[in-house]
Parts: structure tokens; sequence; C-alpha cells
């Protein structure tokens, strides 16, 4: 097995593809040390290309912060990579957190009780049917 992994990475194609790895790890451990720790854990360093690299932010949030700090960041992820010309801040899609529903809230006690005086106190309308309506969804009718 490791003569075939030699073969492979001894041909131009995965000896290209082994240098971009270690480029990429390399980049990405500078990254995480020029950022500030608050923010580091929800950045990650994408692609270089042309001397620009993509930074990928978890959220607006941290997207944000990071342009406000971009210049400083690019001082210092020169230092030790020469190579990056110029930063590019992007927000990473991730579909999980789309698709993460928080629970809904039901009402309370004291607002079932509100809703309930108000349309004993209302004659017959559509305002009262609605109240009603509302109670019958509720199951606190």
């Amino acid at each position: 097995m490791a003569n075939r992994l030699d073969f492979f990475l001894g041909r131009s194609e995965g000896a290209t593809l082994l240098r971009d790895a270690e480029r990429s790890l390399r980049i990405e451990r500078i990254l995480r040390k020029s950022l500030p720790k608050a923010i580091s854990a929800y950045c990650s360093a994408g692609r270089l290309v042309d001397g620009k690299l993509v930074v990928y932010a978890d959220n607006g949030a941290v997207a944000s912060k990071l342009r406000q700090i971009s210049s400083s960041l690019l001082e210092k992820l020169r230092k030790d990579a020469p190579e990056i010309g110029s930063i590019r801040i992007s927000v990473r899609v991730n579909p999980e957190t789309r698709l993460e529903k928080k629970p809904k809230q039901g009402m309370g006690k004291k607002g079932v009780e509100s809703f309930r005086e108000l349309s004993d106190s209302l004659e017959d309308s559509p305002l009262k049917s609605s109240i009603e309506s509302l109670l019958d969804k509720l199951g606190k009718r």
C-alpha cells in the first residue's frame, strides 16, 4: 500500500494536492493564531487563490467583526504567510442551523384568562368569534 501511495504522491498531481493540503493547514493554523480568541472558533480559512484568502465566518455577527479587524488581521497573516495579499470574508452557509426551529411557546394562564374575560364581556361580534376560535385552538375554552 505504501508503494502505491508513494507512487501517487510522487506524481505531479499527487504532489500538488499534498502541497496544497499542507499549505491550507498551515494557513488555518496562522489564521487561528491571528484571530481574537472570542471569534476564532467561529471562523475558518478557505482557499487561497492568486493571493486572495477567503475567510469563512459561521454567522453575520462574526463576519461583521472580521470586517472591522480585517486590516490588522491581514497584517498579522502576512507576517507568517507572505503569499496572502488580501482577504475576503464570507458567511458560511450551514443548512443545519437554518432548519433549526425553535419550539413555539404557548399562552400562559393569565393570558388565557384575560382572553376569556374579554370574550365574556363582548356581545356577539366578529371579534368575539375570533377570540373564541383562538381559545378553542388553545383548548382553553
